[in-house]
């Protein structure tokens, strides 16, 4: 597959309370590629992630992306009703449904846990549900702010080969991490 721009970051800055996050952010992004966005804590990684996303705007600078792309984001919070049931959880989220989703559930241990209340599972394993959406979703660009973190090493590693495999198949990935991972991408330091 040829690489194609998906989306490119050009002279970003955030400001907060009139003071810069960061400045003068600038890299592209094509399919079949991953970035490995680092920094110290309060270097402004999610915040990058999210601008990314479209969740946020940056103070100065411009986003182009693909027309039509399609993005799969994931950030510090899971994004999950606490109070529902891992099913009910995978119902809102439409998951329920897939194909893949029986597989999944085996693959991560998580069968059992159906009619669990999520908030009675250990974070680990909230993660997985949460992360079940990017391993059946079929975005153009999957978006993560530390999706190792709760993780055992064993779903570090399931999770670092799905996305290697997500990337190879044509998608184009930008993550945050401060755990080390075995996806193949090049850095980009805030610091």
């Amino acid at each position: 597959m040829q690489n194609s721009l998906l989306i490119k970051a050009d002279n970003l800055s955030y400001k907060i309370n009139e003071s810069k996050l960061f400045s003068g952010i600038s890299f592209a992004l094509n399919n079949n590629e991953a970035l490995h966005i680092i920094g110290s804590n309060g270097s402004g990684k999610s915040t990058l992630i999210r601008i990314l996303g479209g969740i946020s705007e940056p103070s100065k600078g411009n986003i182009i992306k693909k027309e039509d792309l399609t993005i799969s984001y994931l950030g510090h919070k899971n994004a999950l009703k606490s109070y529902l049931s891992v099913r009910d959880n995978l119902d809102l989220l439409d998951l329920m449904d897939n194909k893949q989703i029986d597989n999944l559930l085996a693959e991560f241990d998580l069968t059992n846990k159906l009619d669990v209340t999520l908030g009675n599972l250990s974070f680990g394993q909230q993660k997985k549900i949460a992360l079940l959406r990017i391993f059946i979703n079929e975005a153009d660009l999957i978006l993560l702010d530390e999706p190792f973190v709760g993780l055992d090493i064993e779903m570090c590693e399931i999770l670092s080969d799905h996305l290697n495999k997500k990337v190879e198949e044509g998608s184009g990935l930008i993550f945050t991490s401060h755990i080390a991972s075995g996806i193949r991408a090049n850095n980009f330091n805030l610091d």
